[in-house]
């Protein structure tokens, strides 16, 4: 059904796939005409599941929550899926109340599990009686790519962080094992954070207690790496300098999707379009009542996008500029001089073509849309800063930079990042310097600026120095700042940032060498959290399925390409996820990742999650 998802190495389509049969299962078990209500939280991680195809068909109405509706007259059936938050139950209750007609059964599906608060909210409203189904839809991981699974969770961090609310550590350990139950179980498990620790323990309960996991031979994973978001809390709050990346930071990429004002791209009409500029009739942006703006797919499915995604941006300027070149070449060709051969060739090539010529032109129109932005002194000179912090250039004191964008009043967002970036390289700030930034941001802002920092605090982006001086320490041992790093045709990870290699993605990188997590175990002692490592089978030797004496069937596996799935608790980047997919094209690993995270982040949407509102 979805295309860009298949791999050789771990099917995500199976995933997907495993989703569409608990879904047409549900609404099998529910007799009569139907109608289905999303709440705005699912509309658009539905359509990376099933195509509204899958409802139409079925003569299946879908519809937006919305705090007051009127449903049409025909379906017997009203069928919410949800997420299961308590606030949404009102809606439902006045629903229930507004449009009680003879005969008519309201249902309830909860992604990804059903919320016993929900439930009492309905029986304290006294309206049980009106629903009839109450199930679950297991969703816990979305496949975005062949390569990347996301639970769609954008507050994880915090909640688990500041309100100490660990409901997504719980899913995560049950997402865990559902990829165990489709991929088989995965033998060596590596982890660092307390957050990631907690996840592990759920899973391997989950595990035991679900014996079937423990039968059979090993699967399609080869190893797993959980990485707690707050052991480096630095990268998320750095700029990306990827393609992919700087079109999240500046115009959000939600689920895949790109929406833009469409006057930026010729010829267009308002109308949802894929990457490759067909009309996909899939737009969530009609059920959100938003029909005057473009949508843009953005998935390993669409080849041009596919190779421009992970690049920098300086080396995508360039990509564009020659595809632009090659395509009139290949168009303007003197069809005259082609040989009747030559001809029925061209006719058949002729559509893939156009096609990427239609690509060539939006991704063109995106180029030129973040080139402007790039370019303002703004960016540079926040750039310059983060860029000083990292190579820990008087991290000790207050910034001269920081202190003037204060003064002039700038955007408040922005100045907190610059701060926590600043604290993170500092490992903590002297108790002056955060008072005194504490200080000028009350002063200019107001004392309600305080309940910001209080939860920056809370969240551990904000503190005071301890001995450790861990991000000092390992920008050395790790190489996390590389001042020749080469943009164009890059040879090290450092690339994303231009500058800087994410912690995360380099502790990644040294446990694919021999022994490599037992030599890192000694080096990241520093970082908060255990250290911690796990066996789900009993290995052959000292080196594995790889040890002596092996059968020719498993001396075959030797040069086999390991899959390793990288699990991030608490968001990760679309920088993290490029360098990873750098990481597994060079040869020398021999690896393939499998990326899940419980959302992927960028500086904006994850400082906004966690200082809140």
């Amino acid at each position: 059904m979805f295309p860009h998802l298949k791999s050789q190495r771990v099917n995500v389509e199976l995933l997907q796939e495993a989703a569409i049969r608990e879904l047409l299962h549900q609404l099998e078990c529910i007799e009569g005409s139907k109608a289905v209500v999303l709440d705005e939280a699912m509309i658009r991680p539905l359509g990376l599941i099933a195509k509204p195809s899958l409802f139409t068909d079925r003569g299946i109405k879908l519809l937006a929550l919305k705090p007051e509706m009127r449903f049409p007259k025909e379906p017997n059936n009203i069928i919410y899926i949800v997420r299961p938050q308590v606030s949404l139950m009102d809606q439902l209750v006045q629903h229930v109340k507004s449009n009680s007609q003879h005969g008519r059964q309201f249902h309830i599906l909860f992604v990804p599990r059903r919320s016993c608060l929900c439930i009492k909210q309905l029986e304290d409203k006294d309206v049980m009686g009106a629903f009839g189904r109450l199930e679950e839809l297991p969703w816990n991981f979305f496949p975005l790519d062949s390569d990347v699974v996301s639970m769609e969770m954008p507050n994880a961090y915090r909640d688990v962080a500041i309100d100490g609310d660990t409901t997504s550590l719980y899913q995560a350990a049950i997402g865990l094992v559902q990829l165990q139950r489709l991929y088989g179980r995965i033998p060596k498990i590596y982890g660092k954070g307390v957050q990631a620790q907690l996840v592990w323990d759920h899973a391997k309960q989950l595990a035991i207690d679900e014996k079937s996991l423990y039968n059979g031979d090993k699967g399609s994973i080869d190893q797993l790496i959980l990485l707690d978001r707050g052991i480096d809390l630095l990268t998320p709050l750095a700029t990306q300098l990827t393609y992919e990346g700087l079109i999240d930071e500046f115009y959000g990429i939600r689920q895949n999707q790109l929406t833009l004002p469409a006057e930026h791209f010729a010829g267009a009409t308002g109308c949802s379009v894929s990457a490759t500029g067909g009309p996909t009739g899939e737009d969530p942006e009609r059920l959100l009542g938003d029909t005057a703006r473009k949508t843009i797919l953005l998935n390993s499915g669409e080849p041009l996008y596919d190779e421009l995604r992970n690049k920098n941006f300086n080396e995508v300027r360039m990509l564009l500029g020659r595809k632009v070149k090659e395509i009139q070449l290949q168009v303007n060709v003197n069809h005259q001089e082609l040989s009747m051969p030559d001809l029925k060739t061209y006719v058949d090539v002729l559509p893939k073509l156009m096609s990427l010529k239609k690509a060539t032109s939006e991704h063109t129109a995106i180029a030129e849309l973040i080139a402007d932005k790039v370019n303002m002194y703004a960016f540079r000179d926040d750039l310059a800063a983060e860029q000083e912090f990292m190579i820990c250039a008087d991290i000790d004191r207050p910034s001269a930079y920081i202190e003037d964008l204060i003064a002039r009043r700038t955007e408040l967002r922005n100045v907190l990042r610059l701060i926590c970036l600043q604290c993170a390289a500092a490992s903590g700030f002297k108790e002056r310097v955060l008072n005194y930034y504490k200080r000028e941001l009350a002063q200019v802002y107001g004392l309600e600026v305080l309940l910001r920092v209080s939860n920056l605090e809370k969240a551990g982006l904000l503190h005071t120095q301890t001995e450790s001086r861990a991000y000092a320490v390992l920008r050395k041992t790790l190489h996390l700042t590389v001042d020749d790093s080469i943009e164009v045709e890059p040879r090290d990870i450092s690339y994303v940032h231009s500058f800087y290699a994410p912690l995360t993605a380099r502790l990644v990188e040294h446990s694919l060498k021999p022994l490599g997590w037992q030599t890192l175990k000694s080096q990241i002692n520093n970082l908060p959290g255990p250290t911690f490592e796990d066996f789900q089978v009993q290995l052959i030797g000292i080196g594995g399925r790889h040890g002596g004496g092996a059968t020719p069937s498993e001396a075959s596996l030797l040069h086999a390409r390991r899959v390793v799935l990288v699990l991030f608790v608490g968001g990760c980047t679309f920088a993290e996820i490029a360098a990873l997919r750098f990481l597994a094209a060079q040869e020398d690993n021999n690896v393939h990742f499998l990326i899940a995270t419980t959302k992927i982040i960028n500086k904006h949407t994850f400082l906004e999650s966690v200082m809140g509102s």
